[in-house]
C-alpha cells in the first residue's frame, strides 16, 4: 500500500501547529474549567451547589489540547519558546498538586506518588550517597595493610 493510499487512523488533531500563545490560551481555559468545577451536596435545607475545584493534571491538560502526554513531554524536553511554555505549564500543574496536598484539599499520599513518578529529578524517594575515597586515604590504607602483613 502506498503512502497516498493509506487511511489515517484515530481522531484528527485539533491543532497541528502549536504556538506558545495558542498553548497558553488553551491551558488557561483548562485551568479555569478546573477551578470552576462544582458539585451538589445535600444539606438539611436541601441540595446546595458548592465550589469543588478539580486538581490540575498533565493528562487532563493533554486531553483538553487533543495531544498525547508523549507529545507534551517531547515539547518539554526540546528548546525554544514552545518548550519553555510547556515547562511553565507543567510547573503550574506541579504547584497545584503540592499546594493542594499541603492545604489538605488533595490526598497527600497520591500527590507524593504523582510527584515522585512524574518528576523523579526533583522529587526522590531515596537518597543516593556516593562513597569515594581520596587518593591520600587510599595510599594510607595500602601502607597500613603492608604494615599489618609485616607484623604478623
Amino acid at each position: 500500500m502506498s503512502e497516498t493510499n493509506r487511511k489515517k487512523r484515530g481522531r484528527p488533531r485539533k491543532i497541528t501547529s502549536w504556538t506558545p500563545k495558542l498553548l497558553q490560551e488553551y491551558a488557561d481555559y483548562y485551568f479555569r474549567k478546573c477551578d470552576e468545577r462544582t458539585r451538589v451536596v445535600i444539606t438539611k435545607d436541601g441540595p446546595e451547589t458548592i465550589n469543588d475545584p478539580a486538581p490540575y493534571t498533565v493528562e487532563g491538560l493533554c486531553n483538553h489540547l487533543g495531544i498525547t502526554t508523549v507529545t507534551f513531554r517531547d515539547w518539554c524536553r526540546k528548546s525554544g519558546p514552545l518548550a519553555e511554555k510547556s515547562r511553565l505549564l507543567r510547573q503550574r500543574i506541579t504547584e497545584n498538586r503540592v499546594t493542594g496536598a499541603l492545604d489538605g484539599k488533595q490526598n497527600p499520599a497520591f500527590a507524593r506518588f504523582m510527584l515522585t513518578n512524574n518528576h523523579p529529578e526533583d522529587y526522590r524517594e531515596k537518597v543516593e550517597v556516593e562513597n569515594s575515597v581520596s587518593e591520600e586515604a587510599k595510599n594510607m590504607f595500602d601502607e597500613w595493610k603492608q604494615l599489618w602483613k609485616t607484623t604478623r
